[in-house]
């Protein structure tokens, strides 16, 4: 929200610092973005006569022109605009002028071998926009010419500075210059002079054709207004115009313009149809009752009034006359009803619509607006008439025009609100105020103390509110430009702080205090932070939501989404991991391994589900030196990969098996395993399909893992992991085996490693996995595989007669079970 300093000083009285003026708003809740002195557009830019032209020598459509610019000395000044002319009066830059809409630095400069000291401007130069082309003569806007040499800031409205303000969702008032000047005289104690609005003005009860009850219900407001006998063809006055040039608002023409003044003025946005152009759509006189809303159909577009045609679907919301489209309701308007110079007779449409209506058809079109950014924050429905009624009789004295009829829609009821508010319940949520005692060096209990009545009364009547004392406290009336925000007894206490300042409010912490530590959960979950970053990861975080392209039918969908890319919940996070390996590689690095510990949402039969997860994604090789590395070798193969995984849980202290995973149509179906802790499956790790490396152009050895992290975590802090057991190291040498055989490819080795272990009893210690071949010498559907098997007895070196009948009885059952060819 922009906010001109002299428009507020035109509502309100106040001579604070501008800077100072900010520091307060930022206190109070409008957070000050930024402040601009427009003033900046027209340094150095002053009022000049045109005494004599001559033709250039050198350029036929160039003129050399000698200005007065109350300097005793004329300057040359060379032009190329066409309607320069001799005995008028201009706008000049002098040599050192900065023009910052344009970047550019007026120097003395030689054009065509004549010397130019200075530029002529034109509005669009001084960045003020204008429809004029060419320069501007001053004469030709019938306004009182300023002395030649004076600053042109007064005379282009630019002596003023502009407050950016970010206005939050709760404070829908103060998207209005009346709603910002009400807070600085409240903050401030200073006097308002504010328009004066007619709340009790009757409007005749019409029925429009409303159709969509959620854009249009009880608690909102439509109403129309007939004027006719309207001059248009003019400029609206000067002192409006500069107001809307200062806000960055363009002017139109002089009916438009209105609608746009009283919008930035109280915060309530209008919208005037042509009435000659509506009885053309509709072929008739045009009465209220043909106004009409709805949503719009498939296949139906509007030309709006930028000039663009805008496909409409049903969840736009639309302004129909006779249930043709004329405007997308609070957004914009459209083509074919739009007001021009030619405009002698309006429908002037103020109403207020759902927030959440305003907010589909916005984004549903791609478009949001001054009209629809305050529609979305709300906007008080007890404020519309009164501020229709002002337009109108604005536009009658502006524009001569005649009010014939004032119309609102019959479900609109006038609803004063009445809250009530209790002292004790002040006491109790705010605490005690702090009393400046300059007697005393420290703070002690008597220099507290609570809020009495004489101190609240003020506050509220400042506010606007109206007080009906009650034994327990108020009986609060809400005035109508608040009515959106202040609806509870705690909208009112939280006024009553933000006035007084939060700071100057006693602070007390909770008694008992108690240190807080971290549980086993926590601790688990920065140990493995940490372990995932020592072996090379990066943690990211990436957003829950996400778009349409997210197919899963399971996806939970947000009801009322700000775009449609953030339209519903995420049903996996791999998704979001690949799109960044891919702009990563993209942008030139070697490598790219990420984790997250994310949560995934679906919902099954009206039922929520949320999931932790550990998930991550790896590509690439980030290996710091290339020295022993083949220098091609720019990727992890499956078991690398798998064992950068396997360090990063170690810290956990718990076993992950794997076994192969082949379901998983975005995976690969070879090099692919499902993980298990405890003999529950906990997620699956492996190289992403071919077709999805190509999808999103990444290597073929790009690599996924999906694990639950409640499950990881459980096992971790399980009392037998968490509690640490310590065993004396053995003091006795191992002894080792090797078997190698052949058996059908059916049998994975974690089978076989199974049947070992279990046959090796008590004596066997380790067995893995060492060599394994598939050739011509082996039959297809077989495979070589060697195990090397550790033994060892804690109380004594073992020989050869402990570890034969052991290891014998492994061969045999390796042969009895999954038929295995004994090569060793």
């Amino acid at each position: 929200m922009k906010v001109s300093v002299s428009w507020l000083k035109n509502l309100v009285e106040f001579n604070n610092d501008i800077d100072e003026l900010a520091e307060k708003l930022s206190m109070t809740g409008f957070e000050v973005e930024s402040l601009e002195d427009l003033s900046d557009q027209a340094k150095n830019v002053v009022i000049g006569f045109v005494e004599e032209i001559t033709p250039h020598p050198n350029a036929e459509k160039l003129k050399v022109c000698s200005v007065d610019v109350g300097l005793p000395n004329k300057l040359n000044i060379v032009c190329g605009a066409p309607n320069v002319k001799a005995g008028y009066h201009v706008l000049v830059a002098k040599v050192g002028a900065y023009l910052s809409s344009k970047s550019l630095k007026i120097k003395l400069s030689n054009l065509r071998g004549i010397e130019s000291e200075g530029m002529i401007c034109s509005l669009d130069e001084l960045g003020i926009e204008s429809s004029n082309e060419g320069i501007e003569i001053l004469e030709e806007n019938g306004l009182i010419i300023p002395p030649i040499g004076s600053n042109a800031v007064d005379y282009l409205g630019l002596n003023d500075t502009i407050i950016e303000l970010a206005i939050t969702a709760n404070r829908p008032d103060g998207m209005s210059m009346v709603g910002i000047a009400r807070e600085i005289s409240t903050i401030s104690n200073s006097k308002l002079t504010l328009p004066i609005l007619d709340y009790n003005y009757e409007f005749e009860k019409f029925v429009p054709n409303i159709k969509d009850k959620e854009t249009i219900g009880s608690d909102c407001v439509y109403t129309l207004t007939y004027i006719d006998n309207i001059n248009n063809t003019g400029k609206i006055n000067k002192s409006i115009s500069n107001k809307l040039s200062s806000l960055r608002q363009n002017c139109i023409n002089p009916v438009v313009d209105i609608t746009n003044y009283l919008m930035l003025e109280q915060g309530q946005p209008l919208h005037a149809f042509d009435a000659d152009l509506l009885e053309n759509i509709v072929g008739r006189k045009v009465i209220p009752n043909d106004f009409g809303i709805r949503n719009g159909k498939e296949g139906e577009s509007i030309v709006a009034l930028d000039n663009k045609e805008y496909k409409l679907n049903k969840k736009i919301k639309l302004i129909t006359c006779n249930d043709v489209p004329i405007a997308i309701a609070g957004v914009i308007g459209g083509k074919n009803s739009s007001v021009s110079s030619k405009t002698t007779r309006v429908w002037l449409e103020a109403a207020v619509f759902s927030s959440t209506s305003i907010r589909n058809s916005s984004r549903e079109i791609g478009l949001r607006t001054d009209a629809s950014s305050r529609y979305e924050k709300g906007i008080s429905p007890n404020m519309t008439t009164a501020v229709s009624k002002r337009a109108s009789e604005l536009i009658s004295l502006e524009l001569g025009g005649d009010i014939k009829s004032n119309h609102v829609n019959n479900e609109f009821i006038k609803r004063d609100i009445i809250v009530k508010l209790r002292l004790d319940k002040i006491h109790r949520v705010l605490g005690k105020l702090g009393r400046r005692d300059t007697n005393k060096l420290e703070n002690d209990s008597n220099t507290f103390s609570y809020l009495n009545k004489d101190e609240i009364e003020p506050l509220l009547t400042k506010l606007g509110c109206q007080l009906t004392s009650i034994s327990s406290g108020w009986d609060v009336k809400i005035p109508p430009y608040r009515s959106s925000d202040l609806t509870r007894e705690i909208d009112l206490i939280e006024e009553i702080a933000r006035l007084i300042g939060y700071d100057n409010f006693d602070s007390n912490m909770p008694d008992p205090l108690e240190p807080g530590v971290l549980t086993p959960t926590n601790l688990v979950e920065r140990r493995l932070r940490n372990s995932f970053i020592h072996n090379g990861f990066q943690e990211v975080v990436t957003s829950s939501l996400v778009g349409p392209d997210n197919t899963d039918e399971n996806a939970v969908l947000i009801k009322n989404p700000l775009l449609s890319e953030t339209s519903r919940l995420r049903t996996n996070v791999w998704d979001e991991h690949l799109k960044i390996l891919q702009r990563n590689i993209s942008f030139g690095a070697e490598g790219c391994w990420i984790f997250e510990i994310a949560k995934t949402y679906k919902i099954d039969k009206e039922r929520f589900i949320e999931t932790n997860l550990l998930a991550g994604s790896l590509t690439g090789n980030k290996q710091f030196s290339k020295w022993g590395k083949a220098s091609k070798q720019i990727s992890l193969d499956y078991f690398e990969a798998r064992g950068k995984l396997k360090q990063s849980l170690e810290v956990l202290g718990i076993e992950t098996v794997d076994k192969q995973l082949t379901e998983k149509d975005f995976m690969h179906p070879g090099r692919t395993s499902e993980l298990f802790v405890e003999g529950k499956s906990i997620g699956f790790f492996g190289q992403i399909h071919p077709s999805m490396s190509e999808k999103y152009d990444l290597i073929k050895e790009t690599y996924l893992f999906n694990l639950e992290f409640d499950a990881l975590i459980r096992a971790a802090t399980r009392k037998t992991n968490w509690t640490r057991t310590y065993k004396d190291y053995p003091t006795v040498p191992f002894m080792e085996r090797d078997i190698a055989l052949i058996h059908s490819k059916k049998y994975t080795s974690l089978e076989i490693i199974n049947v070992i272990k279990k046959s090796g009893r008590p004596l066997l210690e380790k067995v893995e996995l060492i060599d394994r071949y598939e050739g011509s010498t082996i039959p297809d559907d077989s495979v070589s595989q060697a195990f090397r098997i550790k033994y060892r007895d804690p109380k004594k070196t073992l020989v050869e007669e402990d570890i034969n009948p052991i290891h014998e009885k492994i061969r045999n059952a390796l042969k009895e079970k999954i038929k295995a060819e004994l090569r060793s």
